[in-house]
């Protein structure tokens, strides 16, 4: 698996998520559990990563830069 976004919370990774799906793109949401203890950003502890397999990385930051989404 590859990270190839970072969010400031979950509930923006999981839309993110969403939007891959629907394009066929399985992804991983890492880093949930630190980012339900710390909402607001605090040092990069609360930074949620979106996984995909190695060979949907190129589709899938394409898919988020056209839709404006994480930090590719």
């Amino acid at each position: 698996m590859k990270s190839i976004a970072t969010f400031p919370d979950s509930i923006s990774a999981s839309i993110a998520q969403g939007m891959l799906e629907a394009n066929g793109i399985h992804s991983v949401i890492d880093n949930q559990a630190m980012g339900a203890l710390y909402p607001t950003p605090l040092s990069g502890l609360s930074d949620v990563n979106l996984m995909v397999n190695e060979k949907d990385a190129s589709r899938a930051i394409e898919l988020l830069k056209e839709a404006g989404d994480g930090n590719c």
